[in-house]
């Protein structure tokens, strides 16, 4: 995942509202969200086929009686590094980061001993329910916990960081138009916008736009673009491959997803 906007305020009628776009290398196998975890019986997400983890998951723990969460994971950048593909930990004793979501998902936290932690590369992971949402963030040597303040957040490989170019743009735009449906309109919605509103709207127009190249491939970056696009030869591309809809409250749990980013008619309900 590269970019998860994150709309949390615990007053309002659903607490939590997430927008997360998922940048990876086109030819990484997946499949669509689903329980694909026999250990997580309560959880639902995206599968990545290579490791067996997953990008974002949402669903009920290990006690379903704790109400519904989510947790979105972020590649992070190493102190000092050019780019998140850089890494700083031995291939034999590195642990995937798609175990994460699951592991925070289920327990409603991310309490790692530090000898696990040093197995992962850098990360950000959003933790999110109807009564809080933190960011934990791994940078290779520090681990650091941070609630996120009520409003509109969007967060990138930097983490929480409201001068990269994406939340300057879009912060602003995604938080005056933050969706609160009703409990029982959202419950009952059969349609993608009864639930988020403009924002899936807002979500295909930017994919259909410029993208973020990173300075790879021909065409002109576009460093503030939601969507992202480089392509390396021989075929290989990283994208923007799926954009995935939560909403959150303290008993309801609604699922959106698409593959097709940019168009309208690939939007549907997981949950």
């Amino acid at each position: 995942m590269c970019t998860v906007i994150v709309g949390f305020d615990p007053e309002k009628s659903t607490p939590v509202v997430i927008a997360a776009l998922r940048d990876e290398m086109l030819d990484r196998a997946w499949r669509p969200p689903a329980a694909h975890w026999p250990d997580h019986p309560g959880l639902v997400g995206g599968r990545d086929e290579r490791e067996g983890g997953t990008w974002l998951a949402a669903g009920t723990g290990a006690d379903p009686a704790d109400g519904p969460r989510v947790a979105a994971l972020l590649n992070g950048i190493p102190p000092g590094a050019a780019s998140p593909t850089d890494t700083v930990v031995p291939p034999d004793l590195r642990l995937s980061r798609g175990r994460l979501p699951l592991l925070a998902a289920e327990s409603g936290k991310l309490d790692l001993p530090p000898e696990d932690l040093r197995r992962y590369e850098p990360f950000h992971l959003l933790l999110a329910d109807a009564g809080r949402a933190v960011l934990y963030s791994w940078d290779g040597r520090q681990a650091v916990e941070q609630r996120l303040p009520v409003g509109v957040t969007v967060l990138v490989n930097t983490g929480c960081d409201s001068a990269e170019p994406r939340a300057r743009r879009h912060a602003p735009v995604f938080a005056e138009s933050r969706p609160d449906p009703e409990a029982d309109r959202l419950r009952a919605a059969d349609r993608v916008a009864d639930v988020w509103g403009a924002w899936p709207d807002l979500l295909d127009a930017a994919a259909r736009g410029g993208a973020r190249t990173g300075g790879y491939g021909a065409g002109a970056d576009a460093p503030s673009s939601l969507v992202a696009r480089s392509e390396f030869g021989d075929g290989r591309v990283w994208a923007t491959s799926s954009i995935a809809l939560v909403a959150c409250t303290a008993d309801t749990l609604r699922y959106a997803f698409t593959a097709e980013p940019g168009t309208p008619g690939g939007w549907y309900f997981v949950r």
